[in-house]
């Protein structure tokens, strides 16, 4: 007998008899429950095609839920999870990279929320952007995917519960936080919250970006091996860790950070201790934003975490060999299938201020730059932005320079203050890892904003490290909302988020 039997109660026609009911509500006359996930099998809904509808058990990690799957034309294919145990909450889960795949809604089953997901409108490696040669696909990947998905969703949870959810929010992190505020941009009316982190909204331009920083470092002897960025990491910490008022491995005061790498500057001859010309001048590129057509469309990477082997090795400099790296392999799929069109075009030869109106028609189509939120804001929708402050991936200057062109757009602080606020997370890396507290429940904080109308901020947020084997708390930290930052009292444990205080620069 299924543990969802009563839902054979919530989809009995209005006309079942009692005593039908009854039974169903008992379980008899089979397993209703079960039936009834298995019956999305080869419907369409919303125009989509239910490719396969599984009751998935429980096990010790997650409850049972609906696995219901389909696929929209020509190439969107997505997931929805439906607990059987349902809080009556959606949350839609956002993608990563060039998406491709399905990211998993096991955090959300867990909780009991229903949870969306898509691949972006297409199959493949989240490395490889050859699908944006397709426009519709491209089209889906830069706009589309969430918006057409969610209506379909909707109808779903609709069929499956007998009522609509009371609520829906969106998370997603890296390009899934540019699926995030492309939703907020141009559809405000599909979430009634979002959070976005490490959000990749200018991704045109960050890809331009990481291409810029290709070519800085594929130039003869500025390349930079790990064990450069070892002594790179060390100074920096050394003259900006203690600014927080403690030195404990993570810049908690970035604002107070000034770092010279002349300091690091060879006086004779190349040594692993020290940065030739060549590599000094590859270390400033990155630290320095990046200057198209007379603006800036990317701002440099953050003082810190240049020393993390998940950090700047993994995502830019690839132990001097950049072609390897995250930002390399991206920038060069931007330049070869977003810009040129030309799958053999190599990215080392690429001149943007050649290409400035492909440049300009991919940023307006793919890009979330956009500052307002006037319609989101208007139909109550409530926004949190979060980003770790040694993302080698995306610099988390950018969330702070666009958060403050929102407060500006909202016409000042106060109004900005109703819908949006803004979290650094010292230390932590791309989405998670690093040196910082990188755990913390940002959908709890926008549940209770939305439904109870308390900020984030006044909920005193902590963000813990945990370890990775046993789960346990390793050390925790206060939240902060931008610009403040914690910074340590002076007294009781560095472990203990009461230990620090959130404060002004």
């Amino acid at each position: 007998m299924s543990s969802e039997k009563h839902q054979g109660v919530r989809h009995s026609s209005p006309w079942l008899g009692a005593s039908v009911a009854v039974l169903l509500t008992l379980g008899g006359c089979g397993s209703p429950a079960r039936t009834h996930c298995e019956s999305f099998r080869g419907k369409t809904l919303q125009g989509a095609r239910i490719t396969s509808a599984v009751l998935v058990a429980a096990s010790d990690k997650l409850p049972e839920y609906c696995k219901v799957q389909g696929a929209l034309e020509p190439s969107l294919n997505f997931e929805v999870r439906l607990p059987t145990d349902w809080n009556e909450k959606t949350v839609f889960a956002g993608g990563g990279g060039f998406d491709g795949s399905i990211p998993s809604g096991d955090i959300y089953t867990a909780k009991g929320y229903a949870s969306i997901a898509s691949d972006g409108g297409h199959t493949g490696n989240a490395l490889d952007g050859s699908f944006a040669l397709d426009p519709v696909k491209l089209e889906d990947f830069a706009q589309l995917s969430t918006h057409r998905v969610l209506p379909v969703a909707k109808a779903i949870i609709q069929e499956r519960y007998g009522k609509s959810s009371a609520k829906t929010y969106f998370e997603g992190c890296s390009n899934g936080g540019r699926e995030a505020l492309i939703e907020a941009q141009r559809w405000p009316e599909d979430f009634d919250g979002i959070i976005a982190r490490a959000p990749a909204y200018n991704f045109v331009e960050l890809m331009l970006a990481f291409n810029r920083n290709h070519r800085q470092l594929s130039k003869p002897g500025a390349g930079l091996p790990n064990v450069k960025l070892g002594i790179l990491g060390k100074a920096v910490l050394d003259t900006c860790d203690a600014k927080d008022g403690l030195a404990d491995g993570i810049i908690s005061h970035p604002a107070a950070c000034e770092f010279d790498p002349a300091a690091l500057r060879c006086t004779g001859p190349d040594n692993m201790g020290c940065l030739t010309a060549e590599q000094e001048a590859s270390v400033r590129t990155l630290y320095s934003p990046m200057v198209l057509n007379g603006e800036v469309i990317n701002p440099g990477w953050p003082f810190g975490g240049e020393a993390d082997p998940e950090g700047w090795s993994a995502w830019i400099t690839g132990n001097d060999n950049a072609s390897l790296t995250g930002g390399g392999l991206f920038g060069a799929g931007l330049i070869k299938f977003f810009i040129t069109k030309n799958p053999d075009y190599d990215p080392l030869a690429f001149n943007p201020d050649e290409w400035l109106p492909e440049i300009n028609a991919a940023s307006t189509l793919v890009s979330a730059n956009s500052a307002d939120l006037g319609r989101f804001q208007a139909r109550g929708g409530k926004l949190i932005l979060w980003h770790g402050g040694t993302d080698a991936a995306i610099s988390q200057h950018g969330t702070a320079a666009y958060y403050e062109r929102l407060v500006t757009a909202a016409g000042g602080q106060a109004a900005a203050d109703t819908f949006v606020e803004y979290f650094p997370a010292p230390g932590v890396n791309h989405c998670f890892g690093g040196a910082g507290a990188d755990a913390v429940d940002l959908l709890t904080a926008l549940e209770n904003w939305v439904e109870k109308g308390v900020a984030p901020s006044q909920a005193n947020l902590v963000a813990t490290k945990l370890n990775a084997e046993t789960g346990q708390s390793v050390f925790s930290r206060p939240l902060c909302k931008y610009p403040q930052y914690p910074r340590y009292n002076g007294t009781g444990a560095a472990t203990s988020a009461e230990s620090f205080t959130c404060v002004n620069p």
